[in-house]
């Protein structure tokens, strides 16, 4: 959150002093600008905004690190989404009322477009035309409008938009990932649980070396502890074995054995312990006070760990209409 901070700020900065530059050249013959307690020609405001881009970078490098590290520890809805909601909730204009960017809008994914109804992102189209404006050497006369001859600022007002656009993105969509885990849960407690979602959880458990399918695998326990199934006592393989699921993988689950229950509960044990920051609760309807106790005497476990990983990492662009 400290680092959203800063992000924020050095957005805010650049997106008041490109108003100001711009106005400038209309109104005052784009003479010098007052920054802090330096007077600044217009014409020399490229070395202010290409600062704030390299700090812009900077901070969204470190920033979008920091979040993806954060997300191998597996935060649950709950936290993940207050993490979001502090920061959108926020008066900067750059990430007041965020439409999460999570998903790709457009198939084949080539980019994560912003909604039309998210204020964030005409804020930030906005700043990135005023930007364009606010490099190259033009100011307004008295009666038309005046060119300073340097070519090469247009080119340079044209990369540092590019990249402040890249920068944001990385840092923005990896945000917005938080509020995807929200909303994954709340979807996923309306849909059944399938044989091969629960013969993921029978032993023995790989878990997917990616963040991404370790998620997948604790969104079906929370599934699980959320809409519990009735156990059938129907004789099985003894408890602790490979206890198959018959029917088609897509097939709807609604009931387990008690070996299949002991399985589940066995592995579920090793995922809830490995990950404290998903909020698994400690004993579900489907671990017994026994198993628990032998888990516990068992100790110690090694962790499961998930590296921070670039899975299906998000493209620097987002595709605006």
């Amino acid at each position: 959150m400290a680092g959203a901070r800063n992000a924020e700020r050095i957005l805010a900065v650049g997106g008041l002093l490109a108003v100001a530059v711009v106005l400038t050249r209309l109104l005052a013959g784009g003479q010098s600008l007052q920054v802090a307690a330096v007077s600044v020609p217009v014409d020399r405001m490229w070395l202010v905004f290409t600062a704030l881009t390299a700090a812009h970078m900077f901070t969204a490098k470190f920033l979008a690190a920091q979040i993806e590290e954060y997300l191998t520890t597996m935060p649950s809805p709950e936290r993940a989404g207050w993490v979001f909601d502090e920061i959108t909730t926020g008066a900067n204009a750059f990430v007041h009322g965020l439409t999460s960017r999570a998903v790709p809008r457009r198939q084949p994914r080539l980019g994560y477009r912003m909604s039309h109804r998210d204020p964030s992102a005409w804020v930030a189209r906005g700043a990135g035309v005023l930007l364009l404006l606010a490099v190259p050497p033009w100011w307004w006369g008295t009666s038309s409008l005046h060119w300073g001859g340097n070519g090469w600022l247009v080119a340079l007002a044209v990369v540092l938009t590019v990249v402040n656009w890249r920068s944001g993105s990385k840092w923005l969509i990896r945000l917005s990932r938080l509020d995807a885990i929200r909303q994954n849960a709340r979807e996923g407690t309306r849909t059944s649980l399938t044989v091969r979602e629960l013969s993921a959880l029978l032993p023995p458990v790989h878990l997917p070396s990616s963040r991404y399918g370790t998620e997948k695998t604790i969104s079906v326990y929370r599934r699980l502890i959320d809409r519990p199934l009735p156990v059938n006592d129907t004789p099985g393989p003894p408890a602790g074995t490979h206890c198959r699921f018959e029917g088609p993988a897509d097939s709807t689950v609604d009931s387990l054995t008690d070996s299949q229950r002991a399985a589940i509960a066995f592995t579920y044990l090793s995922v809830q312990e490995s990950f404290p920051e998903a909020d698994l609760p400690a004993a579900p309807w489907f671990v017994t006070d026994d198993q628990l106790s032998q888990y516990k005497s068992s100790g110690p476990h090694e962790p499961i760990r998930i590296g921070v990983t670039d899975e299906r990492r998000p493209p620097w662009w987002e595709i605006s209409n």
